[in-house]
């Protein structure tokens, strides 16, 4: 069994009558061995390449018709990862028939459609890879899925696709829905022009994902999604969902399957046109089950109140961030206590964010292990201020943290009537933190039973308060 560098083998692929009598080893080319060794002991390259770019069209020929005498599984590629740049994509799917074993992770990139045509015109029987554990497509290389034959129980860690130009996905855009066989992927993660493919896309029935992962700044990368009717496009179950800008737009479109828990809900807007068709459809119709981590930033947080979140959901972490008053402009005009968030362990709010916590639903059992709260200027807590005492109900808190210009809410704050709190955290940068606190009288702000009591820095002044 020899081992042979990818960069030598594939020169005398194209330059000589090449035959291989038993089994051959393709390693990644090294500059510190050899191109040849006689044994390969345990050595195996992070990357194998096969690159035709600079041949003749004599040469390629010459490697065309030296594949075809290649005996079946008679090469062992020794290498983590094979990346194929233009013509080497089809010499590589040419040569996957002689190819002994499965591929760990295959990368395939051009950026000529005649390189993907050619897959086209080699018929039915050709593009079989069968088990892979991650692919890139990147290019035109993305109309190259189609044309791939993957084994029916392959499962995938990772499938990335990635189209710089509408012109490198339009022939997938003509197929019908859930046309082609991804089946069980762990990450799927669709770049630029490829988001517009999720529809066309057919993961196995009993699939799940472990991340879901779309971010677009500009809106032509969905095109046509945009417009498809919501919960029309399937992904089954979903643990961690991350949906940045534009993207956040489809999840009403997105179909998440009754009995799924997410690990991780993650929006992210900062332009009121990312979610404007979201915002006119109905409170708690957006389906998103049962989820463990929400957070939500910026214009994402006028969002809450559509999500339909399961009845006995409990949120191990609720993360709520803006630090522009536009971002929560509609959150402000709904009622007091109309927003139902459940059982919540863990509430982040961070800035503007803050304001909108009258707005939340609390479960009245609910047993917070923190609420954590900070505001970097004393304008994030404006209409805080003006709430009467004693008025925002968190219930029961073991750990209460609060930073900066936050600190002045918390006689706004009611706590259960039996609550002990764990620790209680108070932390001061300036004098101007404290500002409200200070005109208080001496023993009027009520703080329970704590156990750990800890100012920092201005917000000691504040101790004769409590």
């Amino acid at each position: 069994n020899i081992a042979i560098s990818d960069v030598l083998f594939f020169k005398l692929l194209s330059r000589t009558a090449v035959e291989i009598r038993s089994k051959i080893s393709l390693v990644g080319h090294d500059d510190t061995l050899g191109c040849c060794l006689e044994w390969l002991g345990e050595r195996t390259t992070e990357q194998a390449g096969i690159c035709f770019d600079g041949y003749t069209s004599q040469e390629m020929k010459q490697a065309y018709s030296n594949i075809t005498t290649i005996p079946r599984k008679s090469i062992q590629i020794k290498a983590r990862e094979i990346h194929a740049k233009g013509d080497g994509i089809c010499v590589l799917l040419e040569l996957l028939d002689c190819v002994d074993g499965h591929i760990p992770e295959l990368f395939l990139e051009t950026s000529r459609r005649e390189n993907i045509e050619e897959i086209a015109e080699k018929g039915s029987n050709f593009g079989w890879i069968g088990k892979v554990g991650r692919l890139v497509l990147t290019g035109c290389a993305v109309e190259a899925l189609p044309g791939l034959k993957l084994h029916q129980e392959n499962k995938m860690e990772e499938l990335v696709l990635d189209a710089y130009t509408p012109g490198q996905v339009t022939e997938i855009l003509r197929m019908e829905k859930n046309s082609i066989w991804v089946g069980r992927v762990k990450v799927l993660k669709l770049k630029r022009y490829a988001m517009q493919i999720l529809p066309k896309l057919k993961l196995h029935g009993e699939n799940e994902l472990k991340e879901l992962s779309l971010n677009t700044y500009a809106p032509e990368y969905f095109g046509g999604i945009t417009r498809t009717e919501n919960n029309s496009i399937w992904v089954g179950k979903v643990r961690v969902l991350k949906l940045g800008w534009y993207a956040v737009g489809i999840l009403p479109k997105l179909i998440i399957h009754d009995e799924n828990e997410l690990e991780e809900l993650y929006l992210d807007s900062d332009n009121p046109k990312h979610i404007a068709g979201i915002l006119r459809t109905e409170n708690n119709s957006i389906w998103v089950g049962k989820v463990k981590t929400l957070r939500l930033k910026k214009h994402a947080i006028q969002i809450l109140p559509k999500l339909g979140i399961h009845n006995e959901n409990e949120l191990e972490e609720l993360s709520l961030y803006a630090d522009n008053p536009k971002h929560i402009t509609g959150m402000l005009k709904t009622e007091n206590n109309s927003i139902w968030v459940g059982k919540v362990k863990t509430l982040r709010l961070k800035n503007h964010a803050i304001q909108i916590l009258p707005k939340l639903r609390i479960h009245s059992e609910n047993e917070m292990e923190e609420l954590y709260l900070v505001a970097d200027k004393a304008e994030y807590i404006t209409e805080m201020i003006r709430i009467e005492n004693n008025s925002v109900w968190v219930g029961k808190v073991k750990i209460l943290k609060l930073k900066r210009h936050a600190i002045q809410i918390f006689p706004k704050l009611k706590l259960h009537g039996e609550n002990e709190l764990k620790e209680f955290g108070l932390s001061a940068s300036n004098p101007g933190n404290i500002a409200e606190f200070l005109k208080t009288e001496n023993n009027s702000i009520w703080m329970g039973k704590v156990k750990v009591l800890k100012l920092g820095s201005y917000a000691v002044q504040i101790l004769p308060k409590l």
